[in-house]
């Protein structure tokens, strides 16, 4: 059959199932795109070795043909970020010191993808220590962003979305606490989920041997695809409603729904006060222009918060978890403070995360405290608003550079975080369902995405909106340098 390798997941599933390609064949397109491409994308890192992969692949096609349908990612391979435990790969998480760890097991919404027929034959690239928006780090090397290998993946799950927009995979898994998914989703062109806080569990997800599960706020886990309706097909294989994990409470997916009504989206030009990109806005503003054309009633409106506030609570939660990690060194705040200050030149990030590090149990019970304040502000703010839409950075993809440097956008100088941290940060504290899809491509030819935020627990309703949304679009774009 002709390539199949942009084809979505949910066709190349169906062409699967009604034995129009072979497992094995969809395996080697793959495989063989992986092959000829990564060398100048790098966005794979580890890979399963060829003969296991067509093995697995061969079996599932045994299956089929005997009548035997595992779930529904039958036969789909896929690869997912490397920060996912997967049996038998490196899991590095970021962390230098973990370059040639190997996985002894599978984490669990790895396990929940295989047992849903899916073949994971690789691991992707993202940031050192995962706290970067550019994927790039020592041991694995840089990701090229496939629209223009100048410009960056974003991060961390970087790998995550160049893999997705080079054609190595039609589904990927990534984690954010600070925009991972999101930044990403939006430098590629391609779509991404922020699931509610705690809806997926975190087992198996940033593992140090030997060092208790850190992460328990912030970080939420999330498929991404390139296209929403792929989004909606992971998650009901990532979610589970039963009490499986006592962390992860049994919600209903579908529990709430888009009927097809009237929908009424606030929206904010931008964040913080600060300005777009004059590509970037321009795209923004055409996408704004065709929901006010349309039967949705769009409103300017935002939760309240404060950004500064937010963004040092954000610091002082994942400090903590930082100090954590740094178990038995002295000087744990003065360290966190000089990492950030010095790699990405941002006092008040540095502050907060010192602030975590160094942190007593009342200090961290005060966080979790305002935390859930500021939850119930988005909470309150979403009984009367169906969505919130928001830029997901300053601009679109950034041409390589070290961490730290300024930009310059609209031919003024930014700081580096300041471009993304007020669009990722603030959001991440309320723990509510954020969706990325891609609304247009800018004049120097690169892809730009929206932010939409949801209720919640509301993550299948919040889907189902970005498809009403997606319409507006003309979604994907397969990047120029693929000739199929």
């Amino acid at each position: 059959m002709k390539s199949i390798i942009f084809k979505s997941a949910t066709e190349i599933t169906k062409l699967i199932r009604d034995k129009k390609i072979s497992c094995v064949e969809v395996t080697k397109q793959f495989v063989g795109h992986i092959e000829t491409y990564n060398k100048t994308i790098n966005a794979i890192t580890d890979i399963i070795d060829y003969d296991d992969i067509i093995t697995e692949a061969k079996v599932k096609d045994r299956l089929l043909n005997n009548g035997e349908v595992i779930g529904p990612l039958h036969g789909l391979p896929i690869t997912v970020k490397d920060t996912f435990n997967v049996k038998g790969l490196i899991s590095s998480n970021g962390n230098p010191k973990l370059k040639g760890n190997i996985a002894d097991h599978d984490a669990e919404l790895v396990k929940r993808l295989k047992e849903a027929g899916a073949i994971i034959i690789g691991k992707t690239n993202l940031a050192l220590y995962a706290l970067d928006w550019q994927s790039t780090n020592p041991w694995f090397g840089q990701t090229n962003n496939p629209y223009n290998l100048n410009h960056v993946v974003g991060g961390s799950s970087g790998g995550s979305a160049a893999a997705l927009a080079s054609g190595f995979t039609a589904l990927e898994l990534g984690t954010d606490a600070g925009g991972s998914i999101r930044v990403p989703a939006h430098f590629c062109g391609v779509c991404g989920i922020r699931t509610t806080e705690s809806a997926l569990p975190n087992r198996g997800n940033m593992v140090t041997p030997k060092m208790p599960r850190l992460g328990r706020y912030l970080t939420s886990n999330g498929p991404m695809a390139r296209n929403v309706d792929d989004l909606a097909l992971a998650l009901e294989v990532l979610w589970n409603d039963e009490q499986q994990f006592s962390e992860n409470p049994p919600i209903t997916l579908k529990q709430f729904e888009y009927k097809g009504g009237n929908l009424k989206i606030a929206y904010s030009p931008t964040l913080d006060g600060l300005y777009l990109d004059e590509d970037y806005n321009e795209v923004y503003a055409s996408f704004l222009d065709k929901i006010q054309q349309s039967k949705h009633e769009l409103v300017q409106s935002k939760p309240s918060y404060s950004s500064n506030t937010l963004i040092n609570l954000w610091g002082r939660i994942a400090g903590f978890d930082f100090g954590a990690a740094m178990k038995g060194m002295p000087f744990k705040g003065f360290i966190s403070y000089l990492f950030i200050k010095s790699k990405y030149k941002d006092s008040q990030w540095a502050k907060g995360m010192s602030q975590g590090a160094k942190s007593f149990p009342n200090d961290y019970v005060q966080a979790l405290q305002l935390k859930d304040d500021i939850s119930d502000t988005f909470t309150n703010f979403f009984k009367k608003h169906d969505v919130w839409l928001t830029p997901v950075s300053m601009a679109p993809a950034f041409k390589h550079q070290k961490p730290g440097i300024p930009f310059e956008v609209n031919g003024w100088k930014i700081p580096y975080t300041k471009a993304f941290i007020p669009f990722n940060f603030p959001s991440t504290i309320p723990g509510h369902p954020i969706v990325v899809i891609p609304i247009g491509i800018t004049k120097k030819g690169l892809p730009v995405g929206i932010q939409i935020h949801g209720q919640k627990w509301h993550d299948y309703k919040v889907l189902q909106i970005a498809k009403e949304l997606e319409k507006l679009t003309n979604g994907f774009k397969i990047p120029d340098m693929f000739e199929l």
